[in-house]
């Protein structure tokens, strides 16, 4: 049997229910418009002028053929930024020589975020290098480059 304070509580408690499922329906829908790369991990990360560009794919770490993003921020952790014209070159060394890039336009997904599909065909050697460069025009409508050294396993 419940006593009246037993019983005033559990009505008030039930007069705030509608209020924190709205709240927590808020904080849901920010969480995840906040992940904004599910699925993806960072390879590398690196600050170049205004922006922090950031290297992503579905596999963590550089592969022959993986679904590759780019994504730009204003500071270290924050809130991506657009970018414009942004596409990605993978020069594979050899040597002292850098082949010829292959060329790959990325494609905005979600603000600040480009993502594109990569094949970098058959690999002849085993650990292999690559220049990554990723080109983009910032916000003063300047052509940038960010440049990356990464190695295949």
């Amino acid at each position: 049997m419940w006593t009246k304070s037993q019983w005033n509580v559990a009505s008030s408690v039930l007069s705030l229910l509608p209020r924190v499922r709205t709240v927590l329906c808020l904080a849901a829908v920010f969480g995840l418009a906040t992940q904004v790369c599910v699925g993806q991990t960072t390879i590398a990360s690196k600050r170049n002028h205004d922006f922090y560009v950031s290297l992503m794919s579905k596999s963590g770490e550089l592969a022959k053929k993986d679904d590759y993003c780019a994504l730009f921020s204003r500071t270290k952790d924050g809130e991506p930024t657009q970018a414009e014209g942004v596409f990605v070159e993978f020069a594979e060394q050899v040597g002292k020589i850098r082949e010829r890039a292959t060329k790959v336009p990325l494609a905005l997904d979600n603000s600040g975020r480009y993502c594109g599909r990569v094949n970098l065909g058959k690999q002849y050697y085993q650990p292999d290098y690559y220049y990554i460069d990723i080109h983009y025009i910032d916000g003063s409508r300047k052509r940038r480059r960010c440049s990356f050294f990464l190695t295949l396993k």
